[in-house]
């Protein structure tokens, strides 16, 4: 495991060739490595294969082996309260976001935590909540970035990669090094209370804020813009009515996008 120190946390990081999902092995570890590298903060898993890769609405991430960066993250928030387990995600898709900017690429954040470019999926975030009473007492954040993959098997989500976006390959730990960065900056401003900040500039960078878009949902399609979201990941549309309808997690979708 190597260990490396960002701002004010210490993040033990461990490569791996090939494993099931870095999310499931950071979950079997976790009394492990807490215990024997409490000097840690933060532990990051990367992978160069999985064989059993998830993503959101439990759909399968598929990636080339070697191409694309396949990671997780097992943090143990102090008193973060589980109304408040969503910031978890909000931190990391603000990251992602923030990174990209780093290599010029100008990308959004598709509802509730995807990363898309040019209308295409960038990246996927998969956040994994143990709770113990009114508090998280540990998260696992998996996430799938597409580097320097250029083919892509069929898939209903359009992907895109760093790559074809710019027109040149990238190293991915180099890369990765560019979003540890900026989620240990977003995660100690977490940290520190300035969750309302963190919160801003996520809304900000959701797709369809203040736009209008067309989205479907148990009774058909409607264009709507996206108004706000709540701090438990609910999201807030207002019809061309002026209504303004709530929904949680897989109540409804994009149409143009088609989930």
């Amino acid at each position: 495991m190597e260990c490396k120190r960002i701002d004010n946390l210490s993040l033990g990081i461990i490569n791996l060739s090939q494993v099931d999902s870095t999310n499931s092995f950071l979950r079997r570890e976790a009394e492990s490595l807490f215990s024997s590298y409490a000097c840690s903060d933060i532990f990051v898993a990367v992978a160069e294969e999985q064989s059993e890769g998830r993503g959101q609405r439990g759909a399968v991430w598929c990636s080339a082996k070697g191409e694309n960066l396949l990671f997780s993250m097992l943090v143990r928030p102090p008193q973060l309260l589980v109304s408040e387990f969503y910031m978890l995600s909000v931190v990391a898709a603000v990251s992602l976001r923030t990174a990209m900017l780093c290599y010029g690429i100008d990308s959004v954040i598709k509802w509730p935590n995807d990363i898309y470019c040019n209308g295409k999926k960038l990246a996927g975030i998969l956040l994994e909540t143990d709770m113990e009473a009114s508090y998280v007492s540990q998260a696992v954040v998996g996430i799938g970035l597409n580097v320097n993959q250029q083919i892509f098997p069929s898939m209903s989500r359009q992907p895109v990669s760093m790559a074809t976006i710019c027109g040149s390959v990238f190293d991915c730990n180099d890369v990765l090094m560019a979003f540890l960065k900026e989620f240990s900056h977003h995660y100690e401003m977490l940290l520190a209370g300035r969750s309302d900040v963190l919160f801003d500039m996520y809304k900000q960078s959701l797709m369809g804020y203040g736009v209008s878009m067309l989205y479907t949902d148990s009774h058909g399609e409607f264009e709507a813009v996206v108004c706000d979201v709540m701090r438990d990941g609910r999201i807030l549309l207002r019809r061309n009515d002026g209504t303004i309808s709530s929904y949680s997690f897989k109540e409804v979708a994009m149409a143009s996008l088609g989930y």
